[in-house]
């Protein structure tokens, strides 16, 4: 099994909030990836027949990784600008064993 770290994220928004919610992901995962080395990418994406519904996946060298990305500044901001949008979140973690 490979010591990559990752998480399947889901996101379902308030009815409306696809495009208000949008900048602040685009920018979060943005941030990761240029300032996190242990990131190892961040895709963002939306559902076809939801645009309020988003996905993400998200690499790690590792679980730490993760963690100090939830500490960041970045992360925090986002957290903050995008909380109230938020209908349901799911996270699945998972071990990445091919990319």
């Amino acid at each position: 099994m490979s010591d990559k770290y990752s998480i399947f994220v889901t996101m379902q928004l308030k009815p409306g909030m696809g495009e208000a919610f949008r900048p602040h992901i685009l920018k979060n995962a943005a941030a990761t990836r240029a300032n996190e080395a242990d990131n190892i990418t961040f895709n963002v994406m939306v559902a076809e027949d939801d645009p309020d519904r988003y996905h993400f996946y998200e690499v790690y060298t590792d679980a730490a990784a993760l963690g100090r990305h939830r500490e960041s500044d970045h992360f925090k901001a986002y957290v903050e600008a995008t909380g109230d949008m938020v209908v349901e979140r799911t996270v699945q973690a998972t071990h990445v064993i091919d990319m």
